[in-house]
């Protein structure tokens, strides 16, 4: 059951016109290696790899792209009132998380990720270390993915407002306050990933957060968002039945 939910949300993500836009967006820091490098060698490459994919890729590319498909992998169909099919029938609610989860972390994943490792071998991958810091962002960015996708999936769940949540979430949490209160960052999406990031290539990247509180925060928040986001499709099964 999980594999149909699986393959349906996929198709479903995949037809509509707003998945091109999340493909040109996941391509833009693409096109940033490019103009880089026809500007010519920069006198440190590395560090204007490491500036990119964490300014451009984890900063914003990442969480809007998982926020338009971990809102619309479920959000979609309880607005339009077809997730009432899918609630009616007797299937565990962990397994349709489970199967929106994997449907769109993975399309997230697999549009961040590359891009992410193109983007930095193109920049400073044939430099001294440049490929461990493409390498270690880009496997960063699959983490990231499935954990921004969890809690944007948990959001669209409990409201129909679940866009401009993860926008405040995303622009104003993580854009302004992580960087203003150093205790903020513990509770950031964004820092875990460059975590994860300075984990894999620690004489490249330094994160902000210790390897310990990224891998405490990350495993937390997937755990609550998957938790709430199964508790919510049950009552919202209650909710239709009435």
């Amino acid at each position: 059951m999980i594999e149909t939910i699986l393959r349906l949300t996929l198709r479903s993500l995949l037809s509509r016109r707003r998945s091109i836009l999340m493909l040109l967006l996941a391509l833009s820091p693409v096109l940033i290696a490019v103009l880089v490098r026809l500007a010519g060698r920069p006198v440190d490459p590395v560090r204007i790899e490491v500036n990119v994919l964490e300014g451009l890729v984890v900063r914003t590319v990442l969480p809007l792209v998982a926020l338009v498909l971990g809102t619309g992998a479920v959000g979609s169909e309880l607005e339009d009132g077809t997730a009432v099919y899918l609630l009616a029938k007797p299937i565990p609610r962990w397994k349709i998380t489970a199967a929106k989860l994997l449907a769109a972390g993975g399309l997230t994943a697999a549009l961040v990720a590359p891009a992410t490792l193109v983007t930095g071998l193109m920049i400073g991958g044939d430099q001294g270390g440049g490929g461990g810091v493409a390498i270690a962002y880009a496997l960063a960015a699959v983490v990231g993915s499935f954990l921004y996708v969890s809690v944007f999936l948990a959001a669209s769940v409990a409201t129909g407002r679940s866009l401009i949540i993860g926008l405040v979430y995303t622009l104003l949490w993580e854009g302004l306050l992580a960087g203003l209160f150093a205790g903020s960052r513990a509770f950031s999406i964004r820092e875990y990933t460059i975590g994860i990031a300075g984990i894999i290539a620690p004489e490249r990247i330094k994160p902000a957060l210790d390897p310990i509180t990224t891998i405490v925060g990350t495993t937390v928040f997937l755990i609550v968002a998957v938790v709430l986001a199964t508790r919510w499709l049950g009552m919202y099964q209650v909710r239709a039945a009435e």
